[in-house]
């Protein structure tokens, strides 16, 4: 018998103040771990600086105005994963919403949930009147990239990095 599709399977709600904590926790972890891996926060730094940014983009938890936070979950009230979206991010010069965090549950991964709940948070954003939406994406999580260039996405701005070495060396120019 062959599986249901999940994005008939798939519902939103909004996520309840007790789940926010443990989405909170969860995120600040999270977000530090990119951030370090990505070689832009010491580890030493990184949780510290990760809670001042949640706290920052979300003073209010559930209640910060503006804001998404819904939880994703099938008809039988399993949750399969979160989203926050902020309805008021301005990118560049336009307007448009911003999903700061997409989540999927480990064990529901690649079963389509994901692309599910991308696709209801344009929805949300769309029934808003908000003409866009955008997200950041680490250059690491190749299936993540796969997922947003194959529902549409484009690339609008790329940050690149390059590691030097240390060693003192003499740079010539002519």
């Amino acid at each position: 018998m062959g599986r249901m599709d999940p994005m008939q399977e798939i519902r939103t709600r909004p996520m309840s103040s007790t789940e926010f904590e443990g989405f909170r926790v969860g995120l600040v972890r999270d977000y530090a771990a990119e951030h370090v891996a990505a070689g832009n926060w010491t580890a030493e730094e990184a949780e510290g600086r990760a809670s001042d940014d949640a706290d920052a983009l979300l003073p209010e938890g559930v209640d910060t105005p503006g804001v998404l936070l819904l939880v994703a979950e099938t008809p039988g009230g399993e949750v399969v994963g979160h989203l926050w979206v902020s309805l008021e991010r301005h990118v560049g010069r336009r307007d448009g919403a911003w999903i700061y965090d997409i989540e999927i549950v480990p064990e529901h991964r690649g079963q389509g949930f994901g692309r599910a709940l991308l696709t209801a948070a344009e929805h949300e954003v769309a029934t808003r009147g908000i003409g866009s939406i955008g997200l950041n994406v680490f250059s690491a999580n190749s299936v993540a990239r796969r997922l947003y260039e194959s529902a549409g996405y484009d690339i609008t701005t790329m940050q690149l990095k390059k590691g030097l070495s240390s060693g003192g060396g003499t740079i010539h120019s002519h």
